[in-house]
């Protein structure tokens, strides 16, 4: 064959296999050069909430839209973990584009899970299971051994949540095989869930809802046969009607169950606690409730106490056993706690916030609006705190000490918003 024509096969050849290579290119830049992903890259955090929020409203157009918002999503995470922190748009960014049930966004998030970032795992973690993406179970079952999950009680309670919101039968099986390892808080939470499985939990699957059921329920049938005695049964103002089934007792603060295996307890002492209510001081019958709970506390649970008023400081750096020894150290700070000035009750939850990763459950007692610290407006401690406990999962139970309407309405938020409790003392 002649040298030329061979040159001119070879030129061919070389041309077709550098085309999809080009085009590949052609198509990046196609979708860099995109009006929604510079909106979505920009600098400015005000441009790419703004085009979210456009996204959000042309919502029938997203799936059109796709490649360019898994690219700029793909970006956002690149420099979440380049800064170390997550920008709110980058959140609110991947929350849109886990609305969309497609193979390449599933992808997307099961890729994020080995992000050296934990927020970014967080958020990809809570995406997957809000949205059931089945395809990820497996996936997000090798997050139990990450260190995270022994180490962080936000991470823990993120991860099994997912499971809980699958609807899928293998979520539900690897629930039932993690269960007997959880305590406190966790524990409460996915037996709840447990308990209230149905068949549309196993996606229709008769058959198999009834083998779950069988392998479980059999136990707990032969030991409430076995130890009628260690039973109490509901009655009315114990329980929410929702859990209308048999309930071992439970120590109690103000009328609420602690589930917590690791507990604050956080008390305002400040100068209006020293007014009179119901013959004492709020004060000192905050004292006496609070000793009390105290010494009622199982041995195995770990506790902490933070008082505030114009300042906020811990009785312990630290969670501590409740033996019989920290019991009474932890009686007697409390018997010696006088009258403050103000009420800083930011600094006192950001000071919570902070505490300890393996926090569960935060108890609030105060008497009172916030008067000092660096915001008093209980608006904004709630979007704050709130905002803050995102991912923390801090469980935030209040309770009002002759509160006025404003206050208590604020407690009651602070409660329902992180899914604890509020009660008014009486």
């Amino acid at each position: 064959m002649h040298p030329l024509v061979v040159t001119l096969a070879l030129l061919s050849v070389v041309s077709l296999l550098a085309k999809p290579a080009a085009c590949a290119d052609d198509h990046s830049k196609a979708v860099k050069k995109s009006r929604v992903y510079r909106g979505l890259t920009a600098s400015s955090e005000k441009t790419r909430l703004q085009t979210i929020l456009n996204c959000r409203r042309t919502s029938v157009h997203l799936n059109a839209e796709l490649e360019v918002l898994l690219a700029a999503s793909r970006r956002n995470i690149s420099e979440a973990e380049t800064a170390n922190t997550v920008r709110t748009s980058t959140s609110e960014l991947l929350y849109l584009v886990g609305t969309l049930d497609q193979p390449d966004v599933e992808s997307l998030f099961i890729d994020a899970l080995e992000s050296p970032l934990v927020s970014v795992r967080m958020l990809a973690i809570d995406i997957l299971g809000q949205h059931q993406f089945h395809g990820s179970i497996d996936f997000l079952k090798r997050q139990v051994s990450c260190p995270e999950y022994k180490q962080m009680y936000g991470f823990r309670f993120n991860l099994l949540r997912a499971f809980t919101r699958m609807k899928h039968p293998d979520a539900i099986d690897f629930l039932t095989v993690l269960l007997p390892s959880l305590d406190g808080q966790l524990r409460h939470l996915i037996d709840t869930a447990l308990e209230s499985a149905t068949v549309q939990d196993f996606q229709g699957d008769q058959e198999r809802f009834a083998q779950w059921q069988a392998r479980n329920e059999a136990p707990a049938k032969k030991e409430e046969i076995q130890d009628d005695d260690k039973i109490v049964f509901k009655t009315a103002g114990y329980e929410s009607e929702s859990a209308n089934r048999i309930k071992f007792a439970k120590n109690q603060y103000y009328g609420i169950n602690i589930y917590a295996q690791r507990v604050m307890f956080i008390i305002d002492h400040s100068g209006s606690m020293e007014d009179q209510w119901g013959g004492m001081s709020r004060l000192a019958r905050a004292k006496l409730e609070l000793i009390k709970v105290i010494r009622e506390l199982p041995e195995d649970t770990e506790f902490a106490l933070m008082f505030y008023e114009t300042g906020v400081r811990l009785w312990r750096n630290e969670l501590v056993l409740a033996s019989e020894s920290n019991k009474l150290e932890a009686i007697a700070s409390i018997r010696r706690l006088g009258y403050g000035d103000r009420t800083n009750t930011y600094g006192a939850l950001r000071e919570s916030l902070a505490f300890d990763n393996d926090l569960e459950s935060v108890f609030m007692l105060t008497d009172g609006r916030p008067t000092i610290g660096a915001t008093v407006e209980p608006a904004k401690i709630l979007a704050d705190i709130l905002g803050r406990n995102r991912f923390r999962h801090l469980n935030f139970n209040t309770i009002g000490i002759a509160v006025n309407p404003n206050t208590e309405a604020f407690l009651k938020q602070l409660a329902d918003g992180s899914g604890g409790e509020y009660r008014r003392a009486l």
